[in-house]
Parts: structure tokens; C-alpha cells; sequence
């Protein structure tokens, strides 16, 4: 190898350093804003189950162990490049949207989509953007997770 090629090889590998790092610094916004989502929705499931004559759902405090799910990971992404701990954060986006479709959609029963309480929410839209940035954040987390050493051209 020549000191041109060696030029090459290490512009490359900064390159995709450089990559990585935006990367992960997207999807650590993209964590902290369904970390966001969570915490609003949290808010207007509580307002609408204190209104008189509703029933108390158990969704109030899924959506507060997501919140700080999605911010713990947000915080993690920002500050670790470990390609462990984000194979441990698919695991979790699988499981978190595997739950989604079993108790949110009700594959499982009654889904909270359909909760008498929350029905004036349009909760419908609020599925798709959490659902759509958690599939995002999947597919980011799926590349930090990579242990296929890059090339060098």
C-alpha cells in the first residue's frame, strides 16, 4: 500500500465515522421526539380518563415507561457509539412494536385504539407518527448495529 492509497483508506474510514456519527446523532432526536410523543399523549390519555363517568385505562402508565424508555435510549445514543447496546435497542424497537401491534391494534383483545375514554383522540394519527419514527429509529438502529466491517475501498 502507498502512502496514496493509505490517503485513500484513511479519508474513507473518516467518511464513514463522520456517517455513523450522524446517524446516531439522528436517531438520538428521533428517540427524544417519540420520547416527546409519548409524554403528550401521556397527558391527553390522563385528561380524558379524569373526565367524569370515564374508565381508567392502563395505557396512562405504558406511555410513561415508554417516555422514559425513548429518552434513557436518547440520552444512550447521543453519548455511547457501542454497536452492542444498539443491537440491545432493536431488540427493543421489535418488542415495543410487536407490543403496539398485540395491544394497540388489539390483536391480543380490545386495543387501546378502540378505549371508550380516549376515543374523541385522534389516536389513529398519533399511531402512525409514533409507529412511522419508530420503524425509522429501527432502521437506524439496524445500521449502528452492524458489525460487518466496512470496506476500504
Amino acid at each position: 500500500m502507498n502512502a496514496t492509497d493509505r490517503h485513500s483508506s484513511d479519508e474513507l474510514d473518516t467518511q464513514g465515522a463522520g456517517t455513523r456519527r450522524t446517524v446516531r446523532y439522528v436517531a438520538a432526536a428521533m428517540s427524544a421526539a417519540v420520547a416527546i410523543l409519548y409524554v403528550v399523549l401521556m397527558l391527553l390519555v390522563r385528561n380524558a380518563e379524569l373526565e367524569p363517568g370515564a374508565t381508567d385505562t392502563t395505557t396512562y402508565g405504558g406511555y410513561v415507561g415508554l417516555a422514559v424508555a425513548y429518552a434513557i435510549g436518547a440520552v444512550i445514543l447521543f453519548v455511547v457509539d457501542n454497536r452492542t447496546l444498539h443491537l440491545l435497542g432493536v431488540g427493543v424497537q421489535i418488542v415495543v412494536l410487536l407490543l403496539f401491534l398485540a395491544f394497540g391494534v388489539g390483536l391480543l383483545g380490545e386495543g387501546a385504539l378502540e378505549n371508550e375514554a380516549i376515543s374523541h383522540l385522534p389516536l389513529g394519527l398519533w399511531a402512525t407518527l409514533i409507529t412511522g419514527a419508530q420503524v425509522v429509529l429501527l432502521a437506524m438502529l439496524g445500521y449502528l448495529a452492524d458489525w460487518r466491517p466496512r470496506e476500504s475501498a
